[in-house]
């Protein structure tokens, strides 16, 4: 059967100063026929200026990673006839987060740059890796997942951080992270850990989810961004806002079941910071969204919520034990 494709084309090395437009080829599909199927027939047989990457065709190189019907996708492991009843369309467009070079190829190198930071490989101290170390089932499952990444940057398209801050050190380079962190033959966790918890860090995810739903490899980068959390709490790397308003918020529901947002814009902030935030405060307190603790104590079933944290601390002994 025939179908339209809409391809977003833009050139910005055009004399004439290009602007994005969409494209519209109609071409002959058949059951099975993958995305990158349909683009490489196009680029044959009716437009050969239609650029894209690609590479292996197996879902394994993450060349061929573009945004189909609003989401980042590998092409070629992508059926197009699926795409079209799903959606009704198929409307094929660049990697959002990522400069444009042309068409549907995007600049990669920022994305190199923050995977670069991050230094991804293991760092042994001097004198090289320790002798003995023995790496368990347990220990190799930790990392796994972060293994699987492809660095076809699909999560860092759909990253909501990512797209108001370009400096976001992005899921892609903080899965990788962990990748090392959670090494056990890693010689500098900590020091690592330290400089992933400064701004446009780790604390710096929204926990959007995208990264882990659109990631074609099942990486899951929220999850590992949690893993470098809570590892840098655990080693007590907690000055910064981030983990500062993360441990407020535990002790609030410790203390009184529920959020004490007053309280802890003060333990996140500080003093001064916060007096900055009153006029924000008001607006909460008009819509009902910040209950005073003095008014409103502790929740029914605080016994309840005490026991959770007992057990999670009872848990925490015995594994150091």
């Amino acid at each position: 059967m025939k179908i339209k494709i809409k391809v977003r084309r833009f050139n910005p090395a055009d004399k004439e100063g290009s602007v994005p437009y969409i494209q519209a080829y109609n071409i002959e599909v058949s059951e099975g026929m993958t995305v990158l199927d349909a683009l490489l027939k196009i680029a044959d047989e009716e437009d050969p200026t239609l650029s894209f990457r690609r590479s292996c065709r197996s879902g394994i190189c993450g060349s061929c990673a573009m945004r189909i019907n609003g989401f980042a996708k590998l092409s070629c492991n992508t059926q197009i006839t699926h795409e079209h009843k799903r959606a009704g369309e198929v409307l094929i467009e660049p990697l959002a987060n990522h400069a444009v070079i042309k068409d549907l190829a995007v600049d990669m190198a920022p994305f190199y740059k923050k995977t670069e930071k991050v230094t991804p490989y293991l760092t042994p101290q001097e004198g090289g890796m320790r002798e003995g170390v023995s790496i368990t089932k347990e220990d190799e499952a930790a990392i796994d997942e972060s293994q699987g990444c492809i660095m076809c940057a699909c999560c860092n398209s759909e990253c909501n951080a990512l797209e108001i801050d370009p400096h976001f050190i992005a899921p892609a380079a903080l899965a990788k992270a962990w990748r090392f962190v959670g090494d056990v033959r890693e010689d500098y966790a900590r020091k690592r850990l330290y400089k992933l918890s400064e701004e446009h860090g780790v604390w710096d995810c929204v926990r959007c989810v995208h990264c882990t739903e659109y990631c074609p490899k099942g990486v899951k980068p929220l999850k590992q961004i949690e893993r470098l959390r809570a590892r840098a709490v655990k080693e007590g790397i907690t000055e910064n806002p981030g983990a500062k308003h993360t441990l407020s918020m535990a002790e609030s529901v410790r203390r009184i079941g529920r959020l004490d947002e007053a309280a802890m814009t003060f333990k996140t902030l500080g003093f001064l910071r916060s007096l900055g935030m009153i006029p924000f405060g008001i607006k909460m307190e008009m819509h009902g969204k910040m209950p005073f603790p003095m008014i409103f104590p502790q929740i029914d079933g605080m016994d309840e919520v005490k026991k959770i944290y007992e057990a999670v601390e009872e848990e925490g002994k015995k594994k150091k034990g």
